[in-house]
């Protein structure tokens, strides 16, 4: 009986580790700057690597715009990439225009960028993707 139980228990204890590693999700976090750029007197396009607690994650990098003197937190990348070099071109006073070559994980071209008093900026943003498998 005694031995039983230990084989319940071990089983009860296997099954608990392998729900845990299935439904556990995986975290990212913002890591180093790679990129700083200046678009204009207030704002600046800035590019950070992202770490996945994901083995099948690989090398990602976030891109934001942000207002002179804004950080990062609690701010979402327009661009997530595998690209650590994308070249940006600014179009117009308030659109850009950036080259991708490596694949693109998200990506948004409407932004609404916050200003230091609160009033928010509306940038547009075109890519192109050289991604090849």
């Amino acid at each position: 009986m005694r031995k039983f139980m230990q084989v319940l228990l071990l089983l009860a204890v296997i099954a608990a580790g392998v729900l845990a590693w299935v439904f556990i999700p995986s975290h990212e976090t913002i890591g180093q700057k790679t990129l700083e750029q200046a678009l204009n007197d207030d704002y600046s396009l800035v590019g950070h690597r992202i770490y996945s607690t994901d083995p099948d994650a690989g090398n990602r990098f976030g891109y934001f715009i942000l207002a002179t003197g804004q950080s990062i937190e609690e701010q979402e990348p327009f661009l997530v990439t595998s690209d650590q070099f994308i070249r940006m071109e600014q179009t117009g006073d308030n659109t850009l225009s950036v080259t991708v070559n490596g694949r693109i994980y998200q990506y948004h071209n409407d932004l609404w960028v916050p200003k230091s008093d609160g009033k928010l900026q509306h940038f547009l943003v075109s890519a192109t993707a050289n991604y090849v498998r």
